[in-house]
């Protein structure tokens, strides 16, 4: 086979480092993705709350995705990167050898630091708006070091570099001379003060973590920096902070749930010191040409892998409820927002664990929404968003897009382009403007899925009860 001739026109590359997957793809001036390549992202090992993976790994297979997109970008290119939030590895600084797995957002290792810790959640919320959460890399650097006397020694001699996924990347593409972050990822390790867009001296304090370990915070656009082999860095962004700006734009009154490994509800706010009990207020731009821009977000903690869990779709959406009595609570990851629990995951009742797994997906299916109502009634309790957006790999799924309608009784917009994060990474790598106003069709209401708003009421007095037990 020929070698593929060089795209024209090519403006920048776009490297999506997501959960399941890992993404690449080029984009030109008018801000059309092509080629798409994917690969799986590195397994995930561990039992009980730990969730981690290889970094090597990790970077070969960014590595080679990238090399995939050589022949068709011109020397030199520019890249965008967005990554997974929370996700970290510790490594040495003389020696850029890992010192510890790539620790996943997923795992939990931390919370029995936080419980011990509660008190300090407070602090933690007013200063970074997160929630004291054994998801992010501060409460885990914490307990690393409880639990490694040798590691936490390391640190201090200043042994050690911390850097959350892209972070390490960088370190390694730029053969150790550039150890940098942006701050919509440095925001999701709780050791940022959201206000400042700096390390929060009090919260390295209270992690016991020193700030010569951490990366520099720089714009999340506008940057040149030099990587192997001939890209130049000049945007990198969380991966649900891209997909929001590539579908918010300058609109205020919209929500997007976002929907792959986790699934994330996002509504745009203008104040940094806007606090929603149980909720997150998180940088979804931290760009020094232009103002930062910020979202309110309610997350639910993989979801995708308790779908996947019960077979591949779709799942039919029905028009009477085959299991009227069976409920869920889908988070597998430990329950998010807004009550977040680690140790409730997954939760059926005695009707759910009698199905069969296709039916036992549908019931994932109706948590997932029942869920979403949840967080949006809390975080839009007196005005609904004008417009709802669905997007993420899940979104694939029309279970999803059809229910939504029909328990909001509201159309939804699902977006044609499910690569929002990537979009928006390869947008702000090409200095385009971040909106893509992406293309999008409607699902109206129809008569499948009606029973969805009833049962919805049935399961908040099911889901109570599992709070309270």
């Amino acid at each position: 086979m020929a070698p593929a001739e060089p795209a024209s026109d090519i403006a920048a590359a776009g490297l999506d480092l997501g959960s399941t997957n890992f993404k690449a793809a080029l984009i030109d001036s008018s801000g059309r993705l092509d080629p798409i390549l994917a690969r799986p992202a590195p397994p995930l090992t561990g039992e009980g709350v730990t969730r981690e993976g290889d970094p090597t790994s990790y970077a070969d297979a960014a590595s080679e995705l990238l090399r995939d997109l050589c022949g068709r970008a011109p020397q030199g290119g520019v890249l965008g990167i967005a990554s997974q939030r929370s996700s970290f590895v510790l490594w040495e600084r003389a020696s850029g050898r890992p010192v510890t797995p790539l620790i996943s957002w997923q795992d939990r290792r931390a919370a029995d630091w936080c419980r011990r810790h509660a008190g300090f959640g407070p602090e933690v919320f007013q200063r970074t708006g997160l929630v004291l959460s054994g998801h992010y890399a501060g409460p885990k650097l914490a307990a690393l070091q409880e639990a490694d006397p040798a590691l936490a020694a390391r640190l201090r001699r200043d042994e050690l570099r911390f850097g959350t996924l892209e972070s390490w990347l960088i370190w390694q593409w730029s053969g150790g001379r550039q150890h940098q972050t942006d701050p919509t990822m440095a925001a999701r390790t709780a050791m940022l003060d959201l206000e400042t867009g700096e390390w929060s001296d009090p919260l390295l304090e209270a992690f016991d973590v020193p700030r010569r370990a951490l990366p520099e915070v720089q714009s999340t656009t506008g940057r040149s920096v030099p990587l192997e082999p001939g890209w130049t860095l000049t945007a990198s962004v969380a991966d649900q902070a891209a997909g929001a700006l590539a579908v918010f734009g300058d609109r205020s009154d919209c929500a997007l749930i976002n929907v792959g490994t986790g699934a994330f509800v996002l509504l745009p706010t203008e104040n940094p010191k806007e606090r929603r009990p149980g909720y997150l207020t998180g940088l979804i731009l931290g760009a020094s040409a232009s103002p930062r821009r910020y979202a309110l977000e309610g997350a639910i903690n993989g979801v995708g892998v308790a779908v996947d869990r019960f077979g591949r779709g779709p799942t039919e959406l029905p028009e009477n409820d085959p299991s009227p009595d069976a409920f869920c609570v889908p988070d597998s990851s430990g329950l998010g927002a807004p009550h977040w629990r680690p140790e409730t995951t997954l939760v059926f009742n005695d009707a759910a664990r009698a199905l069969r797994p296709a039916d036992r997906r549908r019931i994932v299916l109706e948590g997932l929404l029942f869920r979403i109502r949840e967080i949006l009634e809390d975080l839009a309790p007196r005005t609904r968003p004008a417009e709802i957006f669905l997007s993420g790999g899940l979104a694939r799924e029309p279970f999803l897009g059809r229910g939504l309608a029909a328990l909001l009784r509201r159309p939804v917009e699902i977006l044609e382009i499910h690569e929002a994060a990537l979009t928006g990474a390869a947008r702000l790598g090409a200095g385009l403007s971040p909106f893509a106003d992406p293309p999008s069709h409607r699902v109206e209401p129809e008569a499948a899925g009606t029973y969805l708003g009833e049962k919805y009421l049935r399961w908040r007095v099911w889901f109570e009860s599992v709070l309270t037990g």
